[in-house]
């Protein structure tokens, strides 16, 4: 506190609202609620009684959790809350209940605007209509050449047959093999004529022990305390019964006095509306207009100063299809045929390896991943009268 320096506060600026000036003229309360609504009478809602809470008879005798695990403190010697001066006070002055609304919110009286649409009269005007145009006077009629028309080239089939040789037919000379073996079983049971062993391994190596029952705890039977009930409480105690008077209706004073003055059944819709004398009579057409059936002989507009023009076909800027031909001969050297050597690309024979065709073994597996092959060399003696089935077929081949 002797380090704190107090220094003095502004008020906030608070605005003060407009005063409320009442419009002149007195307001129409009449809506289209109070026009169409019907009155209706219904019952009052009838109350409901509820059975109320069902509690258990008897006095709870016992001490609760709360009253033995709390513990209760000294409380005499404590001090009682620090509370500023400068702290905030509840202002003194009435409450308007005014909004930011009827504070900003100044009501004007908006007149009715003027309609801006034009009249619905067309205007007329008494010169005749001048049709000449630039069309008309400028343009120069010239004689049109009869249209060229472009000869259609005739399809000319090849001279030599259509040969039906592909490039899969002349390639591809197939594979022989041989047809897969079905491993489909049999459709025929598996049958014996022992009988069914019935012996099973819970049968052979099960051994029954004894078994006990479970422990049941008896619980002890309930004892009633004794001496009675004492069934007397505070409302019974201290509640005294009052004698119950029916409330009386009261009307007002002034349903008592008399009231000779004629009653006034005069109202706005019986003064302004004005009742009309309805006809059911049925609405008749008048037979004045007739159309006319005779056939129009006159000339219309169209006619008589549309001019037929010929047309003039546009130029066709589509090249013709004749494909510029030279009599030189085609070059077609290029840098891949020029700088290219071929080269015979032998096959790796590890590909066989997995066939069981090639004649190399794996060996081992190096740090990198790789798999090193080497050659498998085998010695074959001929055999008088017999010869391998390897040379059997280079003989053949």
């Amino acid at each position: 506190m002797q380090d704190y320096i107090k220094h003095p506060l502004e008020k906030p600026f608070v605005r003060v609202p407009d005063q409320y000036k009442r419009p002149q003229g007195e307001m129409e309360g009449m809506t289209s609620y109070k026009k169409e609504y019907t009155e209706k009478y219904q019952e009052p809602a009838r109350a409901i009684r509820h059975d109320g809470q069902r509690q258990a008879q008897g006095k709870f005798e016992g001490e609760p959790t709360y009253k033995t695990d709390y513990r209760k403190w000294d409380m005499s010697g404590r001090v009682g809350p620090y509370v500023s001066q400068d702290a905030w006070q509840p202002p003194t002055n009435r409450f308007e209940g005014e909004s930011t609304m009827h504070h900003d919110f100044i009501k004007h009286d908006a007149r009715r605007r003027a309609m801006i649409k034009p009249p619905q009269a067309a205007q007329m005007s008494d010169s005749p209509f001048n049709d000449k145009t630039g069309y008309r006077d400028a343009f120069i009629k010239h004689p049109l050449e009869p249209k060229y028309v472009h000869p259609k080239e005739q399809y000319k089939g090849p001279a030599a047959p259509f040969e039906a040789m592909t490039t899969f037919k002349r390639d591809y000379k197939g594979n022989p093999g041989e047809i897969t073996r079905s491993f489909k079983p049999d459709n025929q049971a598996f049958s014996s004529g022992k009988p069914l062993e019935d012996v099973t391994t819970n049968r052979n190596d099960y051994r029954k022990w004894p078994m006990e029952r479970p422990y049941v705890h008896a619980h002890e039977q309930y004892k009633r305390p004794d001496g009675n009930m004492e069934m007397t409480t505070t409302h019974n105690a201290t509640y005294r019964e009052l004698p119950i008077e029916r409330t009386l209706a009261h009307r007002p004073s002034s349903a008592n006095k008399a009231r000779n003055a004629p009653f006034d059944g005069s109202t706005s819709y019986a003064n302004d509306f004005k009742k009309w004398e309805m006809s059911k009579n049925k609405p008749m057409m008048r037979d004045e207009y007739h159309p006319n059936n005779a056939p129009f002989e006159g000339l219309s507009t169209q006619k008589a100063h549309y001019i037929p023009h010929e047309l003039q076909p546009n130029r066709s800027f589509k090249p013709d299809n004749t494909a510029f031909q030279s009599g030189t001969k085609f070059e077609d050297g290029t840098m891949y045929r020029t700088d290219f050597t071929p080269k015979h690309v032998d096959i790796c024979p590890v590909l066989g390896i997995e066939k069981g065709q090639s004649q190399f073994q794996f060996v081992q597996t190096d740090q990198r991943g790789h798999k090193l092959y080497q050659p498998v060399f085998e010695s074959v003696e001929p055999l008088n009268g017999f010869q391998s089935p390897n040379r059997m077929q280079m003989t053949a081949a």
